[in-house]
């Protein structure tokens, strides 16, 4: 899905493994995703030391398919561009850290949030079901991937405010300016009390739109592996 970040989980020590382990299954090393943001509540893992630099490889996709406007106006078949046909080299950046030290991280980061966003409710209980999912993922490493995310962002932006909004769960400075930051990065919707953890497992009378958006830039929503947040398919 495009503009989309992934929460994923490798036991290989690797940035994007979805591209970087030939070992990665979506279907059950994607913890979470979400949509145009990076939720909260996953920043929570990590800690500005976390974020690592990266060469990244990206072969051709051999069973790739290329269209372009036919001269009908239809999209026709192509063959593979030239600059698809050639390996690309990325230089990324992204936060990477093994599993039970994130965890660790996300404990202590509960505290801080908690007083930045006082007037919207504790987050202790959804930090609880996070941390549930990430510790039922397989894989000794977490990371996520974000470069989709990045692209949203005016070129030389993104990069410095994830490094500010991880240092302020490290050590806040200025909470106005540090809550601000990570609102912005997680998209969330000011103005009402944080949704309960558990909103999605019960009745949902009288839920509104913007618990369900604030819910899901919280903690994302399942991918593919079931989340202790979303209802059993």
């Amino acid at each position: 899905m495009p503009n989309s970040s992934y929460l994923c989980a490798t036991d290989q020590r690797t940035l994007y493994p979805s591209t970087t382990d030939k070992g990665f299954v979506p279907d059950t090393d994607v913890v979470a995703y979400d949509v145009r943001c990076v939720p909260l509540l996953w920043l929570a893992l990590f800690r500005p030391a976390d974020l690592v630099a990266q060469t990244i490889v990206i072969e051709p996709d051999p069973d790739a398919v290329y269209y372009e406007f036919g001269p009908d106006g239809d999209f026709v078949e192509v063959e593979t561009p030239a600059e698809e046909a050639v390996d690309q080299v990325v230089e990324a950046v992204a936060p990477l850290v093994g599993k039970d030290l994130a965890l660790a991280r996300l404990d202590a980061a509960v505290p801080v949030l908690n007083r930045l966003f006082a007037g919207e409710g504790p987050l202790d209980e959804h930090a609880a079901m996070l941390r549930r999912a990430v510790a039922d993922a397989p894989g000794a490493y977490l990371t996520i991937e974000l470069d989709e995310i990045e692209g949203l962002w005016e070129p030389g932006t993104f990069q410095p405010a994830l490094r500010a909004a991880l240092a302020s769960l490290e050590a806040p400075a200025d909470a106005e300016a540090d809550r601000a930051r990570l609102v912005e990065i997680a998209q969330l919707r000011e103005g009402r009390a944080f949704p309960p953890a558990r909103m999605l497992l019960g009745d949902q009378t009288g839920v509104e739109e913007d618990d369900y958006w604030n819910l899901a830039r919280l903690l994302g929503a399942s991918f593919s592996a079931e989340v202790p947040w979303e209802p059993s398919v």
